[in-house]
């Protein structure tokens, strides 16, 4: 008797399923509407709900884990439901891989499925499976047509420079209609800012204490720079899969602004490939100490009239560690090390043997926008080669392979030159007015500079024979440039 009470149990109980993605086949129905069909449709075959399992905003085509789907089958293998109902057969999977797997779950379980649209399923038997399958693959068949149609449209969209959706990109009114001036004269300050040397943290920084915020309303940060100041949109250019299309709309950057940003962005990511990421002090890492030959620290120190100044000096420990470190018998005031390694750079610049190293390299801004360019030329060809192959079907194996090559072949040749190009352009560029240009310029150029140079830097402790003073220097500082030893790798 109880058995045939859990028989009778397990075959009224049903499980609702319902899904609904971003894309809107079917006919565009919410869960809601979905789980109304399902439940009008229990109440004729007289089963009662036990569980209702919901996938919002999940694609069952994508591939992606569907929690509540999971769920499901493991009801269905357990035993503890006879009965699935969904609004139809596509809600439950779009894949036949997934279908194989769900008419397993079936078998083990003794489970039934019916449909509010497409009625029952029988997977019980080979005829009802070929059906179930037929369904699946039409299913299939409809979801990857209706991909192929909006890539299509997609292409065409960029190729006619039109908008192709998303939020609105700041600069622009929604949908790119037209020019938002009060933020494209920020977006046209920024990449001025930007060629002439800053970095992107200290444009987010002054952005944020200008009050200028982003057009979510929030602050800026150093990605959040780089990501604006590289969209190909800025320069009125729509970027599909990595080719290039004119965009209907108006460009913020003319085209020379565009490439001297870009010739700019290469120079910084020789620095650092975190754009986040900056130093605080121009030296740090560039100073050791002369006893030990560990890198010195730097820290704020009062001096005798209550002032604070910027010392580097040699830690007995480790600050991360706490591990022993150096020896801490070196430290010194930072701010004359930097005046004296400003002037010897400059003596070093205007040297006739650096001079030379430096003429092998020499180019101009000209120069390195014409690379840039051809390099994102090179770029869109590639790309366009690989979809002719594996998308259009236009090239044979061998075409493709021979073409591919070819581009490859000159696009890696063209990444060497810009490589040679922007390895010399700061030091080249600084022996131009380099005073007014290491004065003005923020600490991202400077380091940058240092690095190009190959500076090291051992600041030598001070002598201990009797009646020893540090002496005056440039009336400004007790310092004693004799105890620095500059060393140079360029």
């Amino acid at each position: 008797m109880q058995d045939q009470r859990n028989t009778l149990q397990h075959n009224t109980s049903a499980a609702i399923y319902c899904r609904i993605s971003r894309d809107k086949t079917g006919a565009g129905l919410g869960v809601e509407r979905q789980e109304g069909d399902c439940r009008e449709l229990a109440q004729r075959l007289g089963v009662t709900v036990s569980h209702v399992l919901v996938d919002n905003d999940l694609s069952a085509y994508s591939g992606k884990p569907r929690p509540s789907y999971l769920s499901l089958l493991e009801l269905m293998k357990n035993g503890q439901i006879g009965m699935v109902i969904a609004w139809h057969s596509d809600r439950l999977h779009r894949s036949m891989v997934e279908l194989e797997e769900y008419v397993t779950a079936s078998e083990v379980g003794g489970v039934t499925t019916h449909t509010a649209k497409a009625g029952p399923l029988d997977l019980s038997t080979p005829s009802g499976r070929l059906i179930a399958r037929q369904l699946g693959s039409v299913a299939r068949y409809e979801v990857e047509h209706m991909i192929e149609r909006q890539r299509a449209a997609k292409l065409q969209a960029a190729k006619s420079g039109k908008y192709l959706g998303g939020q609105r990109p700041y600069g622009f009114e929604p949908q790119r209609t037209a020019i938002r001036e009060s933020e494209a004269a920020v977006i046209r300050e920024l990449a001025h800012r930007f060629t002439n040397g800053a970095s992107y943290w200290s444009l987010a920084i002054d952005l944020n204490q200008r009050g200028i915020l982003t057009q979510h309303g929030k602050d800026w940060n150093a990605l959040k720079i780089r990501n604006l100041l590289i969209r190909p949109i800025n320069a009125g250019i729509v970027d599909h899969k990595g080719v290039e299309y004119v965009a209907e709309s108006a460009a913020i950057l003319t085209k020379d602004e565009w490439d001297d940003l870009q010739a700019a962005i290469s120079l910084s990511k020789r620095t650092s490939v975190h754009p986040g990421r900056t130093r605080k002090h121009v030296l740090q890492g560039y100073l050791f100490c002369g006893l030990c030959g560990k890198k010195l620290f730097h820290k704020s120190k009062q001096q005798r009239d209550g002032s604070y100044k910027t010392t580097a000096a040699c830690g007995k420990t480790d600050s991360q560690t706490g591990r022993p470190n150096g020896c801490g018998k070196v430290s010194r005031m930072v701010e004359p090390i930097i005046d004296l390694l400003s002037d010897c750079i400059m003596a070093r610049l205007e040297s006739p043997e650096l001079a030379a190293s430096l003429a092998t390299y020499e180019s101009d801004t000209t120069t390195l926008r014409e690379l840039h360019v051809r390099q994102r030329a090179l770029e869109g060809r590639s790309v366009e080669i690989t979809n002719d192959y594996y998308v259009s079907g236009l090239l044979n194996r061998d075409e493709f392979e021979r073409m591919k090559s070819s581009v490859d072949l000159e696009l890696r040749a063209v990444e060497t030159s810009i490589q040679q190009q922007t390895s010399s352009r700061v030091t080249t560029e600084a022996a131009i007015e380099f005073r007014s240009k290491w004065e003005n310029s923020g600490i991202h150029w400077q380091r940058d500079l240092l690095s190009t140079l190959g500076v090291e830097i051992v600041v030598h402790p001070r002598p201990t024979h009797e009646g020893y003073t540090y002496p005056k220097y440039k009336d400004k500082w007790r310092f004693d440039p004799e105890l620095i030893e500059i060393k140079w790798k360029a």
